[in-house]
């Protein structure tokens, strides 16, 4: 079960969050213009002091002031480049190279803050617990079986500074993190109102943050084996915490080594523009893309180890479709559509901790390995993941939009009055599905909006 530190009074400030960017664009010679900036950036929030009354799991607390949480200031090149390759400014080599600091707000303070929401994962069994543990005494008692979670049926909290004080900490010397994006193309006119173009895409990412628990260390786990319910011919290694650490906490957040922390995103894009007679216009293009993601900087917990790092593993490219285009009819209609077709999504999640800001799709099929399978008993719920990132996806996501609409002019008003249609072939691919090990696996939990037919107007004046 999870329990609350409620009653909880946050109060954090956001006390700076400057930024100076400076630019300008320098033409070498009449073929090449070079466009350097930089932008200066400054933050900085606290934690205010802070009171609250006693709670059913908590008691009584009082906090005092914690600032800078954090206090960074940060420069942030970026550098464009342009030239005119074949010298008929027909075509045009480009290429960027830019440094971006990831946003904050007082979500990072909100880490720090005892009195901020908090939860804690204990064990329940409707039973009557010996004290200090998670089995049952076999005392037959009345609240025995009657869905009702007592205290004396509550088992030991994981985190025995919960609701006390602080248990998780800022490194004042850890660094901001930020993404460096390189980019480099190519845009040709290939004829009067027409043109095309191919870019290539890069992004890696700096400074992720780990969590270290300094008062649990791989070695205080005890390792087990499991058979993969998902592929019973894979055993699995599991681990279970020792359970004389069990509660102990004192969480540090500090820079990753970038060989146990990291994001990087390969791209390309082929891309299509024209002008068509008569006002007409259409664009599209095809996309590729790779994401990977290393995420092995746990060293508390060694069952975040599994498939922690996907530079070891067959990533694929993914790929997507677009068109969109309009046209005037006679009459003075103007019919428009747009069609996709959108790679399904990596079955996966997005990493919780507002440090990372990454998209972790290494899970996928997870599963709350059950207590009982723990020999001698579980100290602390264990989530695994079962397959291999990028091996599932979600189906492809194909849609077809149309819309049509009429210029009517009365004096100086002019009104257009339309009708849009959504999901055209009234496709309901999923969109979000349950991806946790049991008799819902793969249930539907969101699915394209079904077609939609809408009437407006626009009038102006």
């Amino acid at each position: 079960m999870i329990v609350f530190n409620t009653p909880s009074v946050s109060r954090n400030r956001m006390s700076a969050d400057l930024g100076f960017y400076v630019q300008d664009a320098w033409q070498i010679t009449n073929r090449l213009t070079v466009t350097p900036g930089v932008r200066f950036e400054y933050l900085n929030a606290s934690i205010l002091a802070s009171a609250a009354p006693a709670g059913r799991f908590v008691p009584a607390r009082q906090f005092p002031a914690v600032p800078d949480l954090p206090n960074w200031f940060n420069v942030a090149p970026r550098f464009g480049v342009v030239y005119d390759l074949t010298g008929d400014t027909k075509t045009a080599l480009k290429g960027t190279v830019n440094r971006y600091h990831r946003n904050f707000t007082t979500d990072l303070a909100s880490l720090y803050d005892p009195l901020f929401l908090q939860m804690d994962t204990r064990n329940w069994a409707d039973c009557d617990y010996l004290p200090g543990t998670s089995r049952c005494s076999g005392l037959a008692l009345r609240t025995n079986g009657d869905n009702i979670a007592q205290d004396n049926e509550i088992g030991p909290s994981n985190n025995k500074a919960f609701g006390a004080a602080p248990n998780r900490h800022f490194d004042p010397n850890s660094k901001r993190p930020y993404d460096l994006e390189y980019t480099l193309g190519v845009e040709r006119e290939v004829a009067s109102g027409m043109s095309v173009g191919a870019t290539w895409f890069r992004r890696e990412s700096y400074n992720l943050q780990q969590t270290i628990n300094r008062l649990v260390a791989v070695s205080d786990f005890a390792s087990f084996q499991l058979a993969n319910p998902l592929n019973n011919g894979e055993i699995m290694t599991i681990y279970n915490l020792n359970p004389a650490k069990q509660g102990l906490v004192d969480l540090l957040d500090t820079t990753a080594d970038r060989s146990k922390a990291r994001f990087s995103y390969d791209g390309v894009e082929l891309t299509f523009k024209a002008r068509l007679r008569n006002g007409g216009n259409m664009l599209g293009g095809w996309s590729a893309g790779k994401p990977v993601t290393v995420a092995c900087a746990n060293f508390s917990d060694p069952n975040t180890f599994r498939n922690c790092d996907q530079s070891e593993l067959d990533i694929p490219y993914r790929h997507n479709f677009k068109f969109a285009g309009s046209y005037p009819l006679p009459l003075g209609l103007l019919v428009g559509a747009t069609a996709l077709s959108n790679a399904g999504a990596l079955l996966g999640t997005n990493v919780t901790d507002p440090l990372l800001s990454v998209t972790d799709p290494s899970l996928r099929t997870l599963w709350a390995i059950p207590a009982g399978l723990f020999p001698g008993g579980r100290t602390q719920a264990v989530t695994v993941r079962l397959d291999k990132p990028g091996s599932q996806y979600l189906n492809r996501l194909n849609q077809l939009d149309l819309e049509i609409k009429r210029v009517f002019k009365v004096r100086t008003w002019q009104l257009e009055p339309g009708v849009d249609v959504y999901n055209v072939f009234n496709g309901n691919v999923v969109l979000v599905e349950n991806q946790n090990f049991g008799s819902s696996l793969g249930q539907p939990q969101r699915i394209l909006q079904g077609r939609l037919v809408r009437l407006n107007v626009q009038i102006k004046f």
